[in-house]
């Protein structure tokens, strides 16, 4: 069969960028024909592969969205492909795979209804949700309920996803020890509690929020902590700040391919995020054992409440909690020890799971 993929915009790191193209790559293993749909690609793509880029026309990121939507429903009527897959929530999508969480249940309200890009997103989402045929991936089952709350959705065409993550992700104490090893190496002083931060969109994902809390714990707190930024996002002003930070070690080591040996060498995963379906560095974090000081409203928070090690942050009160945990850690500067396994997290494949779905809903 030939499927066509649809995302944004690819890049070889995030959550969503990376179940894309785990799903790709195991439909194309399967034999069947590929095409992507997108704004951009970073990167070389299969030659196998045919890609439909529209580029990045638009000004504005509703614009760019609508543009793409349009541009899925032209090809789509063309009847190129025996079905689309969506991981951006897209017009004319066969299957979604719902990385964001419900925007008309969250975000549609009030003046907001007025605004051109709310009204731009809560149209494509109703277009999209309007196909009583479409077929639907969720994260999490909070996020499913908000969607079936606010659409009119077949039991049928919706599947919940797994919580998994790849067997390199897992703990054992040989890859804690390799990492603890290149640890000592990478990190600038020894004796510093190791903070790991893991996003592509910094702002989004809390990066700032850090940032507040680290500033407002007190000289000798703060020097008890080395902060290591992953991502590719944009870090000009966060350096300006963090530089202003006396006794804060800090390194952004831009977007990373292998993620897995920076969850064994932290001692924290801070991700209080402002927007977050679900959270694969929370999944991965947990897969590797490793405390998270993060965020309520992520999807995945479920993963750390039971874990005493960690903590979850009401996020009306993100910084001011963040900073008491942050401060507290700081009395206590020896090495945290590797939580418990979490039964909740398994090394099952999400992309194989996925791809037989896609088939059996397709056939």
């Amino acid at each position: 069969m030939h499927f066509a993929f649809a995302i944004t915009e690819y890049f070889p790191y995030g959550g969503a960028q990376r179940d894309f193209i785990a799903v790709v790559n195991e439909m194309a293993r399967r034999g069947h024909q590929i095409s992507v749909i997108t704004l951009k690609w970073h990167g070389d793509i299969h030659k196998d592969w045919t890609l439909y880029e529209l580029g990045k026309s638009q000004s504005t990121n509703h614009g760019r969205i609508k543009a793409l939507s349009g541009y899925v429903v032209s090809l789509k009527k063309q009847g190129l492909f025996d079905a689309i897959i969506g991981f951006t929530k897209l017009a004319g999508l066969d299957v979604y795979f719902a990385a964001d969480p419900c925007f008309t249940a969250n975000r549609f309200k009030g003046l907001n209804r007025l605004l051109p890009r709310y009204r731009t997103y809560a149209g494509i989402e109703k277009n999209l949700f309007g196909n009583p045929n479409l077929k639907a991936f969720y994260l999490t089952e909070h996020q499913r309920q908000q969607y079936q709350q606010s659409f009119d959705l077949k039991q049928d065409n919706q599947a919940l996803l797994p919580v998994s993550v790849e067997e390199k992700f897992h703990f054992t104490q040989a890859r804690w020890e390799a990492a603890r090893d290149w640890r000592q190496q990478a990190q600038q002083a020894e004796n510093r509690i190791l903070l790991l931060f893991v996003a592509a969109d910094f702002h989004t994902k809390g990066l700032d929020r850090i940032i507040a809390a680290l500033s407002a714990l007190s000289f000798v707190a703060r020097s008890q902590f080395e902060l290591w930024i992953v991502g590719n996002g944009k870090q000009a002003a966060y350096e300006r700040k963090l530089q202003r930070l006396t006794g804060l070690n800090f390194r952004f080591w831009g977007g990373q391919t292998e993620l897995a040996p920076f969850y064994f060498a932290a001692d924290l995963l801070v991700h209080p995020a402002r927007k977050e379906a679900a959270g694969m560095v929370l999944a991965e974090a947990a897969a590797a054992r490793l405390p998270m000081l993060i965020s309520d409203i992520c999807g995945y928070a479920f993963l750390a409440e039971q874990e005493a090690l960690s903590h979850v942050l009401d996020e009306k009160h993100c910084i001011s909690e963040l900073t008491q945990a942050l401060n507290l850690q700081s009395k206590q500067p020896e090495a945290l020890p590797r939580t418990e396994p979490n039964p909740l997290v398994s090394a099952a494949s999400r992309a194989v799971f996925c791809a037989d779905k896609i088939e059996a809903w397709c056939n």
